[in-house]
């Protein structure tokens, strides 16, 4: 329980700030249906557009993550003015959210943090052209840093971070979706995936936040290796939540990455380790595209028992969190500030989290 207090107490403290970061930038030049439409997606707004108290606006686990690591390299800690990383960090955040609809709308996903998603109330060309201007406007936030005393060479360097990230989300997302009709894809294969879809983001939220506070090259490596080795802890955590994950904590019914046919780590490894009957069943399975069974989810379930293929997954989470310290520890200088602490913290809650 501790382990999660210590991510609620860095939402509480941060959470507002970078809120407040976003909508200022979505009160600049847009119209009111763009606005409302992206209040929505943030969880502010219902979908009549009225607002909503205390709605539900995502983990913020990127922003909070690049404000640690600003605070945690900077020579003053928790002293440090934040307002030169804040549109850093809501840039990333916007980043996160943007990619989120357009998830949503090439996975066919009506649901997300328990409301429906963009597209399902307003159609796909309307939210697929909502996402691209939140994407945009990413960028134009984080040109805010020029105005508050970043350095211009270092405010480049945080641009260009930041475009080639947005690359290695669109190259991640485009290996996933070819994964779907790959019966070939390899534990390896999938590592490599994630590497782009999921970390790369988190290790450019590190990344940038010590970039902002110092030019300390071989700190700045560790910082985004740090982001790297959490961000592949973080969703091979994910990977055992959609499968073993309770519903009450994840949102989502439990067995539904099974039903989606996702080709998790836990799938793919029982794929690579199964043999002869048990193999064929789960290839035959995974080949067809009509509705999985309860009787089929069942077998999948088993399989995965069999080859202990959740303690395998949670190994993997638990090395790469390992990976991760070490990095962190090295980026500190060999000792941890208190603001590296708390995302000594984070980093464990990621990997044991039940949400």
């Amino acid at each position: 329980m501790q382990k999660q207090i210590d991510f609620t107490e860095a939402l509480v403290r941060f959470g507002p700030l970078i809120d407040a970061e976003i909508q200022a930038e979505l009160a600049i030049e847009l119209d009111d249906w763009m606005r409302n439409a992206l209040y929505y997606h943030f969880g502010w707004m219902d979908r009549e557009f009225q607002p909503i108290e205390k709605g539900n606006s995502g983990k913020k686990l990127r922003p909070v993550m690049t404000l640690l690591a600003y605070l945690g390299a900077h020579p003053a800690g928790f002293e440090a003015d934040l307002s030169p990383i804040l549109p850093v960090a809501a840039a990333i955040e916007m980043i996160h959210n943007y990619s989120l609809i357009h998830d949503d709308i090439e996975d066919n996903d009506r649901e997300r943090r328990g409301r429906a998603t963009a597209w399902s109330i307003w159609g796909k060309p309307k939210a697929i052209n909502l996402g691209d201007c939140l994407h945009v406007l990413s960028f134009r936030r984080l040109y805010q840093i020029n105005e508050r005393g970043v350095a211009a060479e270092r405010a480049l360097r945080v641009g260009q971070a930041l475009t080639e990230t947005s690359i290695r989300l669109s190259l991640g997302q485009h290996k996933d979706m070819s994964f779907e009709d790959n019966l070939a894809v390899t534990p390896a294969m999938y590592l490599d995936m994630i590497a782009g879809k999921t970390a790369a983001l988190i290790s450019c939220a590190t990344y940038c936040g010590a970039l902002v506070a110092t030019a300390d090259e071989s700190k700045l490596a560790h910082f985004a290796e740090f982001g790297q080795k959490i961000g592949l802890g973080f969703q091979i955590r994910d990977d055992i939540l959609g499968i073993w994950g309770l519903a009450a904590d994840t949102g989502k019914p439990t067995g539904s990455d099974i039903r989606r046919r996702k080709k998790s780590l836990p799938i793919l490894f029982a794929l690579s380790e199964s043999q002869g009957q048990t193999r064929e069943r789960l290839l035959e399975i995974y080949r067809r595209t009509d509705a999985v069974t309860p009787d089929e989810e069942g077998f999948v379930l088993a399989a995965l028992e069999e080859c202990h293929a959740k303690e395998f997954t949670q190994s993997q989470a638990d090395r790469y969190k390992q990976e991760a310290w070490e990095a962190l520890t090295v980026a500190g200088g060999g000792s941890l500030n208190e603001p590296l602490v708390q995302l000594k913290n984070l980093c464990t809650f990621l990997v044991e989290r039940s949400f």
